[in-house]
């Protein structure tokens, strides 16, 4: 595996949703290997038959808490069906992450509280030192989504509720695509990008017995709940950035090859 550039050779597989996809591809060629993508991931709006209610009584929340890209944009995908203005409602927003947070200012919304740490975990711990009283909290999410900051939340004193927005699906077209890649042997390292991902990664193995292609194939994963989620599984996870980034994670990768090629 050695050569020119650090992953000369190299074939990566790229198990996230389309959209984010072509960025780690595009990381993985700038360092000379070769993507292998098939996204074990969809997202789809879900039209909650609630949804008249939720709106009716969105005025009455303190902060919106948004954890992540998709939780953000089939937020307002709701919105705009029930033709209200997210501006015209005086909450405050808050984001996990860096890069949920720039997309919420691309999408017209301001922050007001971003954590200094990107897990579900330490936002809430930080939320509820930083936020007095016993503020009434929304959280858009998908449907696979933990409820980890809900339940801390409430435990605090404060009334939080969730709201499914969007559903994680395994577009139908990928299992037969991952199988073939499996058994073809196309992989030398497979990555993770969330615990749905893993999830939907064992769904496929489990149903065509793949075991056996798997097995010592070094895992990627970005994030502690990833990482734990695919241990879970027995798999074998050799490389975990400390920093939850793709950039970061394709770091991590060169550093594994090189110690090992």
């Amino acid at each position: 595996m050695s050569g020119g550039k650090p992953l000369d050779g190299v074939k990566v597989l790229i198990t996230r949703g389309q959209s984010g996809a072509s960025e780690t591809a595009s990381r993985i060629q700038a360092e000379g290997g070769i993507p292998v993508v098939v996204p074990l991931l969809k997202f789809e709006a879900r039209i909650d038959p609630s949804e008249k209610e939720w709106g009716g009584s969105l005025h009455t929340y303190d902060w919106i808490l948004f954890t992540s890209k998709n939780g953000v944009h089939f937020f307002l995908e709701a919105m705009d069906r029930m033709g209200i203005s997210l501006s015209s409602l005086g909450v405050r927003c808050a984001a996990v992450g860096d890069k949920t947070a720039c997309y919420c200012e691309k999408r017209g919304i301001p922050i007001d509280f971003i954590p200094t740490e990107f897990t579900g975990d330490a936002f809430a711990s930080e939320f509820i030192h930083a936020v007095e009283g016993n503020a009434k909290v929304l959280v858009p999410k998908g449907n696979l989504a933990r409820n980890v900051i809900s339940e801390e939340l409430n435990r605090s004193g404060m009334m939080c509720h969730e709201w499914i927005v969007y559903e994680t699906v395994l577009p139908v077209e990928s299992g037969d695509r991952l199988k073939n890649v499996l058994e073809r042997r196309e992989a030398d390292i497979i990555t993770f990008t969330s615990s749905s991902t893993v999830h939907h990664f064992m769904k496929v193995v489990k149903a065509h017995s793949l075991g056996r292609f798997i097995e010592g194939v070094p895992m990627a994963c970005i994030g502690p709940i990833t990482k734990e989620t695919a241990e879970q599984y027995g798999l074998h996870v050799k490389i975990s950035p400390k920093v939850y980034t793709v950039n970061e994670m394709v770091e991590s990768i060169k550093t594994y090859i090189q110690q090992h090629d």
